[in-house]
């Protein structure tokens, strides 16, 4: 009896054998998790590798039509050239169907030039790369549509991801070298840079607004990725060619 209380005695049962299957029961637990989730992160990277083979066949699967189509289209070029039976009223046709196919090869070849970039990392540089940004104008003199083409070279088929800030320069008054950031200028975008992510390649297109009183003369895009093997990539295009400088 201590200060009015009374202190009580508890007695338990020592049993070693119930001890030793409680642990040898948690290490099993702990033994059966860490497998599943090893196994469940070995599933989740061969899934990823799956998904990559598919969409490098079916580019390799685009690039091989379109390869047929450029010789059946380089054919028929040969075919209506050398024709001596069209007569005079039928020549500007044909002249005209000489100069679409011509185009529409040169289309192609591009095209196929920039696929075969994306699969042939062994005869690129490899990483991410500013394939190309293109302007066109439309029927309003202050809009311009707008595409920025970004790829990334690499033999592993792994996603990149990362932001992409464009800005246009030029004058505005006696002003030189005024700054729009694509936020200002284009609907579609509303952060300040744009967030890409992708394996072989990624489009990024809207319109551009240009305000009255501007006079673009340069493109600004700067490219910068996440991750351990993150990069910094920077072009500037000139407005009237559109040609990387």
């Amino acid at each position: 009896m201590k200060n009015g209380q009374e202190e009580r005695l508890e007695i338990i049962s020592y049993n070693p054998a119930r001890r030793f299957l409680t642990r040898i029961v948690m290490l099993m637990l702990m033994l059966v998790l860490g497998g599943g989730g090893y196994y469940l992160g070995q599933w989740s990277i061969w899934h990823e590798r799956g998904t990559a083979v598919v969409e490098r066949d079916e580019l390799r699967i685009k690039t091989r039509a379109q390869e047929k189509e450029l010789v059946d289209l380089r054919r028929r070029v040969l075919v209506t050239e050398s024709s001596n039976a069209v007569d005079r009223r039928a020549y500007q046709e044909v002249q005209q169907t000489v100069l679409n196919l011509n185009a529409r090869i040169a289309q192609l070849e591009n095209e196929l030039h920039f696929y075969q970039r994306v699969m042939a990392p062994e005869k690129a540089d490899k990483g991410l790369r500013i394939d190309r940004f293109e302007i066109k104008p439309t029927d309003n003199p202050l809009v311009y549509d707008y595409q920025l083409v970004i790829t990334q070279v690499t033999d592993n088929n792994t996603f990149i991801e990362g932001r992409a800030l464009v800005s246009i320069i030029g004058e505005r008054g006696q002003t030189k070298n005024i700054t729009l950031p694509l936020k200002d200028v284009s609907p579609d975008v509303d952060e300040l840079s744009v967030r890409f992510r992708f394996r072989f390649f990624q489009n990024v297109a809207g319109q551009l607004y240009l305000p009255s009183d501007f006079n673009p003369q340069k493109v600004q895009v700067i490219l910068q990725s996440t991750g351990n093997k993150a990069m910094r990539i920077e072009s500037e295009f000139d407005w009237v060619s559109q040609e990387a400088i």
